[in-house]
């Protein structure tokens, strides 16, 4: 991947949630808070040229068969993943390749029937005059450079990814260490 004249070599990062559109939005909002400062936690001392949370809502049985295959509680009501994109994009297009390539891992999900024969409907949403099938979908920002990363992007992005995960297993461990209420 080439960095071309002119471009910001930085990477900007999309925090994507795949989100149960049945959830309480107060829920949700708690559940976007505490994903968006692990991202500032993760990004902290790289460069990054911004940070966009995206959303991408499911339905209710989907996100529960998703929900079920990744072993999390009845309260998960997001599901949350950081990606790069290139910084030249515009915020419609990083907003759709945000949603793109989280629907890519539920797709594959589906696809390997990870998600217990639950279909996986979609609607990302797409600049003016792109079409929302994925293969066309995918060349529009290839076409678009969506992924042209530099070397320091790529790099940064290693970097800022590790940290997002490390914090994530911290949170976890963390979780698990608490007493649970009694009634």
């Amino acid at each position: 991947m080439s960095n071309q004249a002119g471009k910001d070599p930085r990477p900007y990062l999309v925090l994507t949630v795949l989100m149960d559109q049945g959830a309480r939005p107060a829920a949700v909002t708690r559940s976007h808070g505490d994903a968006y400062e692990r991202a500032m936690k993760a990004a902290t001392g790289y460069e990054i040229a911004g940070l966009d949370l995206v959303e991408v809502p499911i339905a209710p049985k989907t996100f529960n068969a998703l929900r079920t295959y990744l072993q999390s509680g009845a309260h998960t009501v997001a599901m949350y993943d950081v990606f790069p994109i290139a910084s030249h994009l515009g915020e419609a297009e990083r907003r759709t390749a945000g949603q793109f390539l989280a629907a890519e891992a539920l797709w594959t999900l589906e696809e390997q029937g990870l998600l217990g024969g639950v279909p996986v409907n979609l609607k990302i949403e797409v600049p003016k005059g792109w079409s929302r099938a994925p293969q066309e979908l995918h060349q529009k920002l290839v076409e678009a450079g969506a992924l042209e990363l530099s070397p320091q992007g790529i790099d940064t992005f290693r970097a800022v990814k590790s940290k997002w995960d490390s914090l994530l297993v911290e949170e976890e461990k963390s979780k698990r260490s608490q007493p649970t209420p009694t009634a």
